[in-house]
């Protein structure tokens, strides 16, 4: 019984200690980065820094946190940002994330709220420490511009996950339930046929990269070489609009394939765009006269069937060209 104790003694005793270093050297790594980005005329800064968790967790606690570019004007800051992980596996982290948040961008900073605003990340453990998976999903989430808009949702929910049949391929997913647009755009559109609230926007989609996304990502430069779009939908009562397809680099590495979009109702559709700023009432207007045509050509007047395609290293919507195709490899 005697050695028992003395086991279960030593044991607690080297587990603490391994603790005490793991959690010293994530407290180190932490303060160097701010160091690091400062130095290198970044934005960091920071009220305070917290490890805690003895003796299964490293718990991560960042107050005042302000990070920026000064060049672009964009930057991220939040009252409190805490990451959690288990001392024995740290290549997995989560993130609470409170509200309050704060998105400068050029022009505008955008204040974002919610509740339960979680998010994972789980690596691949070994020395290259690639990207297995991401989960990020909140509840009650609201963005406040000071440009004067507001967009809320009821939850959100985004993942990523690694494809492991496929090289440097991740399955991307995206559902966004309830949305309550801006109530200045509501009353610009001025259509009682539409829900005050859209029920659900999804995206599924495999996105292949040009390399791994790993601690070596800063030398490769992962870049996207292919885009396989499962679904992307949007209902909001008769609106419906839905992209299926595929766009795949050809012999020059530009992109070349199809994403084919079906518009339900899209007249109303084109009320969307112009009270959302997107076209003047003229424009609309012109471009609506060259849609009807298409629309009648098909089965269904009130379904606009238009191919986004990428041949020959241009790229069209239906008839009309857009320009030069991106470039994917």
């Amino acid at each position: 019984m005697r050695a028992l104790t003395w086991i279960v003694v030593v044991v607690a005793a080297l587990w603490g200690g391994f603790w005490f270093v793991a959690s010293t050297a994530v407290q180190r790594g932490v303060e160097g980065w701010f160091t690091d980005q400062t130095a290198s005329g970044m934005v960091a800064e920071k009220a305070g820094l917290r490890v805690a968790g003895f003796p299964n967790r490293i718990d991560l606690t960042v107050t005042g946190l302000h990070l920026a570019n000064p060049v672009t004007g964009a930057g991220w800051r939040a009252p409190e940002v805490q990451v959690f992980s288990m001392s024995w596996k740290p290549w997995h982290l989560i993130a609470a994330l409170p509200g309050g948040q704060v998105l400068d961008l050029p022009g505008q900073s955008v204040t974002l709220d919610g509740t339960d605003m979680m998010g994972s990340l789980e690596l691949h453990p070994g020395t290259a420490l690639g990207l297995n998976r991401i989960r990020a999903d909140g509840q009650g989430v609201k963005l406040t511009s000071t440009a004067g808009w507001t967009l809320a949702a009821a939850k959100v929910v985004a993942a990523t996950e690694e494809d492991p049949s496929m090289a440097n391929t991740h399955r991307l997913g995206l559902t966004v339930e309830e949305v309550s647009p801006d109530p200045a755009f509501v009353r610009a559109l001025a259509d009682p046929g539409l829900p005050a609230v859209i029920p659900r926007l999804h995206l599924d989609a495999y996105a292949t990269l040009t390399a791994p996304i790993d601690r070596f990502a800063g030398q490769t430069h992962p870049r996207l070489s292919g885009l396989d779009l499962k679904d992307l939908s949007l209902d909001w009562g008769p609106l419906t609009v839905k992209a299926v397809g595929k766009l795949v680099p050809d012999a020059t590495g530009l992109a070349e394939g199809e994403i084919a979009l079906t518009i339900t109702d899209w007249r109303r559709a084109m009320k969307v765009i112009v009270a959302m700023g997107a076209l003047t009432q003229d424009q609309a207007d012109v471009l609506s006269n060259g849609l009807e045509t298409l629309a009648k050509a098909g089965p269904d007047p009130d379904v606009l069937n238009l191919p986004l395609r990428a041949a020959n290293g241009r790229l069209s919507l239906g008839p009309f060209p857009l320009g030069p195709a991106p470039q994917l490899d």
